[in-house]
């Protein structure tokens, strides 16, 4: 007997003490010599050997071992590759490989102790040098196949445990050639340097600046490619190495040394720091004039930096500057001298257009949120501020002056107020009339969008013209059905509807009940659970809200401004509610809107009208025969151009100033209405129509979440159970985390079918460092209803200033 077969038999009998089916591969049939003398020494073995038809060797396992009770050696003259009708046996089994014909290098033991996880493209490894190389990283990275970012995103997330293998396998040279081949980097086995050479790869890609390029891989493309993928896929590793090594570097100072705005390199902080600065410097120190220009050129840059890696993970904050841009680029896109010869019907048409002016008010707005709810100073934000102010103001007063000319003589901006009831209500089941006090248009363009997001909702919207003065007896009453008539008595303004006193909701309430309405307070829809509302009638209904005006009167700071917009929230849940006790057509509408400006200067605040006596900050009262000064600050409006609007007022003219003046009496705040402008007079009406409900067997949610939390990337899965077998309508749930109240990770929804549904979230870095635990909420989109609440436990190492670099 020679020595190949002694070997053979001597390993094969160590193995059958170990395992009792193995299989052979031998594709070159290299050892087709010694199969006798193995089979004669091995007694215990039966050994099959494969001569053209894998279903006889199977056919005689089953026949002669259907228990598989004993040892087995099937010998398989192909490759592993070729033999896939044998895999359900192979899968009972092991691979054998004859220990003889591979070097006796750590490389191969590594792998012969490896051999089940060796990926089949591999099998014959012990041959090919390069085949062994890739062999050895797919096992050691588990990948089924060549993957050399995620062995690198592997290696950096554990360099110590992944060093000590590939060094004590003796595969360095290998490791440090593969980094060379991929991406020009010859850091080896040095983690951070590997990360160095990556991420400034990065940068001199895609920066104007080669200040760097001496610290960069060579393939740069590659080196980019690969800190996007890491970015996605492992934030939290990225962050800590980007954030480790750039204490060795001022990023931020490459950038304003450069003066250059236009950056796409995202490897590290400094960038967008150095772009907020230099965006915030030439908002602060530019040409006033030049600015809605200005902010043009620099639209791109903040757009693209806002969705950029850093502030999606909410380590840097783009939002006052992307809203300051925004707003100034909006500003100069209106023309001061054409709305000076536009009508009063076309200045409601460029207001209220798809693309219309008020994109400038919800602009200014959420940029107002933006600053108030900054959590670290802007450069220049007190000056880039006043500046943004300042142009907004001028828009005001460019969109509003020609306004009161017009007014005066015709004071109504298309449909009147007054008409609201005759065109919008409805006194069929299933009609919900939700009166917000104080829901600007552009609330109204919120409202609109955040509905389409998540429903089949059909909708349309429209303004009418407010009754003025616009306050809120007025403009409510505008809603009622009968004549609205103005009057003074005793000083004050008095408001009728179908010639009953209007002096408070109450009285409103009783009007609309008499009309066959049920009226309630949206607080009260909230309160309403889902199977009570589900198991009431349809009814027509008034909803009433007055949170936007309460906050405006309240407050004389950005607070009631930024505020506003959490009604949008509000009004979309009452919509899917009601939604879910059958109502099918929603009309939303607002007695009037309203300004928010800064707090205006002497030049334009006007000095009351003498006699007339009632004067609130944006309109006064007088009777018609009262002798008043004439002057240019403010303009009349008489009972005749009253009664054009529909309001009943034969002996009461209205004086109101002109713009966005006020007149000088107490509390000239910031927020105000029932004056003169398109913000105040367009009052929106959205109406929005579904169809009914269709009914279905209920389904209960079992929602499963890590706890604790050890990586920024969760996977969340809810099993939906029901009776039926598919949904007749597939319904939508929302995954929302959130930290005291405050989002942390960008909402998720998910389209549910029965059995088992995941997704993955992604919590943000800068919102979760430092904290303790996050809060998951499950909301059913169409209902409204929170499906579950879960606190988990956060235990992540992010913000670990201790890399191990050292090791």
């Amino acid at each position: 007997m020679g020595d190949l077969a002694n070997s053979i038999i001597t390993e094969l009998q160590q193995k059958f003490d170990r395992h009792p089916v193995w299989v052979w591969y031998d594709a070159q049939e290299k050892y087709k010599g010694v199969l006798d003398e193995v089979e004669a020494a091995l007694d215990d073995v039966t050994l099959a050997h494969y001569d053209g038809s894998y279903f006889e060797l199977k056919r005689r396992l089953h026949e002669e071992d259907p228990n598989y009770e004993n040892n087995w050696l099937f010998y398989i003259p192909e490759s592993r590759n070729d033999a896939e009708w044998f895999r359900d046996v192979h899968a009972l089994g092991r691979q054998y490989r004859v220990g003889q014909d591979i070097d006796d290098t750590p490389v191969t033991q590594f792998l012969v102790e490896h051999d089940e996880e060796i990926p089949d493209a591999y099998e014959d490894w012990g041959q090919n040098r390069e085949v062994q190389r890739l062999a050895f990283f797919c096992v050691l990275f588990d990948t089924a196949g060549p993957a050399t970012d995620h062995w690198v995103r592997s290696y950096l997330a554990d360099p110590e445990e992944y060093r000590d293998k590939i060094e004590d396998n003796a595969m360095a040279d290998s490791w440090d050639a593969q980094l060379r081949q991929e991406y020009g980097v010859d850091a080896g086995l040095d983690p951070k340097e590997l990360a160095t050479q990556l991420l400034f790869g990065e940068v001199a890609s895609r920066a104007p600046t080669t200040r760097y390029d001496e610290l960069a891989a060579d393939d740069t493309r590659a080196a980019a490619a690969f800190c996007d993928e890491w970015q996605q896929y492992a934030p939290a590793e990225f962050t800590r190495y980007a954030q480790q090594i750039e204490t060795d570097y001022d990023l931020a100072e490459a950038v304003i040394d450069s003066e250059r705005i236009h950056w796409d390199a995202t490897a590290f902080k400094g960038i967008d720091m150095g772009l907020i600065r230099l965006v915030m410097e030439r908002l602060a120190e530019e040409t006033y004039a030049d600015l809605p220009e200005i902010a043009a050129d620099l639209e791109q840059t903040a757009t693209q930096r806002r969705n950029s890696f850093w502030n999606n993970e909410d380590l840097v904050d783009w939002s006052v500057p992307v809203q300051a841009v925004k707003t100034l680029q909006l500003v100069g896109t209106v023309d001061a001298d054409e709305a000076k010869t536009l009508t009063s019907d076309e200045l409601a048409q460029k207001y209220t257009s798809e693309d219309g002016w008020w994109k400038v008010d919800a602009a200014y707005r959420k940029y107002i949120s933006a600053a108030r709810e900054a959590t670290y100073p802007y450069p220049k934000e007190t000056t880039v501020k006043q500046r943004v102010t300042k142009h907004y103001m001028s828009f005001l007063q460019d969109v509003n002056r020609p306004l009161a000319d017009i007014l005066n003589e015709d004071p109504t901006l298309g449909t009147p107020q007054t008409s609201f009831y005759e065109e919008f209500a409805d006194l069929e089941d299933g009609t919900a009339i939700i009166i917000c006090d104080g829901l600007r248009y552009e609330l109204a363009e919120a409202i609109k969008e955040n509905l389409g997001l998540r429903t089949d909702f059909e909708q349309d919207l429209s303004a009418v013209s407010a009754a003025l003065p616009s306050v809120t007896e007025v403009g409510m009453a505008a809603h009622l059905p009968g004549n609205l008539g103005l009057s003074l008595e005793n000083d004050d303004l008095v408001v009728t509807s179908g010639g009953e006193e209007m002096s408070g909701k109450t009285d409103r309430v009783e009007r609309f009940s008499a009309a066959g309405f049920e009226v309630v307070g949206m607080n009260e829809v909230s309160d309403i659970s889902l199977e009570e509302l589900q198991g009431s009638d349809p009814v027509p209904r008034i909803v009433y809200s007055g949170t936007i005006d309460k906050l405006g009167e309240s407050l004389d700071d950005d607070a009631a401004f930024s505020q506003v917009a959490s009604h949008v929230d509000d009004v979309e849940r009452t919509v899917q509610r009601l939604k879910q006790a059958g109502y099918t057509r929603f009309v939303i509408t607002s007695d009037h809107g309203f300004l928010y400006t800064n707090r205006l200067t002497d030049d334009l605040k006007v000095e009351s009208p003498d006699l007339a006596p009632v004067v609130k900050r944006r309109f006064a009262a007088a009777n018609r025969d009262t002798p008043l000064v004439d002057t240019d600050e403010f303009i009349e409006i008489d009972h005749e151009a009253l009664s054009d609007l529909g309001i009943t007022a034969p002996d009461l003219k209205l004086l109101f100033p002109r713009s966005v003046a006020c007149f000088k009496t107490h509390g000239n705040m910031r927020y105000f209405h029932g004056g003169i402008s398109l913000q105040e007079l367009l009052v929106p009406c959205l109406t929005v129509t579904t169809s009914e409900i269709e009914e279905s067997a209920s389904i209960s949610y079992d929602v499963s979440i890590p706890d604790p939390i050890t990586n920024s990337i969760i996977s969340a899965e809810i099993e939906a159970k029901s009776g039926q077998v598919a949904f007749d309508r597939a319904p939508t749930l929302e995954v929302r985390a959130n930290i005291d109240g405050k989002p942390v990770a960008d909402t998720v929804s998910m389209e549910i079918s029965p059995g088992t549904n995941s997704t993955r979230i992604r919590l943000k870095q800068g919102a979760i460092s430092g904290e303790n635990s996050v809060q998951f909420e499950v909301i059913n989109t169409d209902t409204r209803e929170t499906i579950t609440k879960k606190t988990v436990e956060l235990d992540l190492l992010f913000g670990d200033d201790d890399m191990g670099f050292d090791i």
